[in-house]
């Protein structure tokens, strides 16, 4: 049996202002953010408030669709910054996505971006799901999370159709497949 458990909007907020407040006290300045689409785009703008950098998107295909976890073979570049537009070469950029899961497609993405000849990397993600990762990241990318979480299926309020009933689960906490 499979737990979920519900966001609202308000509590993503919080957690990503406290991103940024890490962010910040780490002391790199990050010239800006590469969100992986779908789940990166919205606390990419989110940190934008706080961080008042500019927002590129790369989209990959790895899950087969939002509400399970069945996967590809393989990460796919679907939308890619190829080539990397000059303000951007050889400067600091944050890779942002809503989940740190399995680690698959945060790692083809660093990958990818290693080899585009950027000065630093970090990540932020709002949730790191405390479960083993089929990757290491690299030693000289920071790493900022929100929260830590146990294996649960998450419940976004971007991925909501209605939005009361998703903020009635999440007042009420974590719930079984069963409920």
């Amino acid at each position: 049996m499979a737990q979920k458990i519900w966001y609202t909007y308000d509590d993503i907020h919080r957690t990503v202002k406290h991103i940024a407040q890490k962010i910040n006290e780490a002391g790199v300045k990050y010239d800006a953010m590469i969100a992986i689409g779908g789940g990166g785009f919205i606390p990419a703008r989110m940190l934008r408030t706080f961080l008042d950098i500019p927002i590129y998107a790369v989209t990959t295909a790895y899950y087969l669709n939002e509400t399970d976890s069945q996967t590809t073979d393989a990460v796919q570049k679907i939308q890619w910054l190829d080539p990397i537009p000059t303000e951007l070469q050889g400067k600091n950029v944050l890779v942002v996505d809503e989940v740190d899961d399995s680690r698959t497609t945060m790692r083809f993405v660093l990958d990818e971006l290693e080899r585009d000849g950027f000065k630093k990397i970090g990540v932020a993600v709002i949730h790191n799901k405390l479960k083993p990762k089929v990757a290491e990241l690299p030693a000289d990318v920071a790493y900022f999370s929100g929260v830590e979480i146990e294996d649960w299926w998450i419940n976004y309020p971007w991925d909501a159709t209605d939005i009361e009933a998703h903020n009635c689960r999440a007042a009420a906490g974590v719930h079984s497949d069963e409920e």
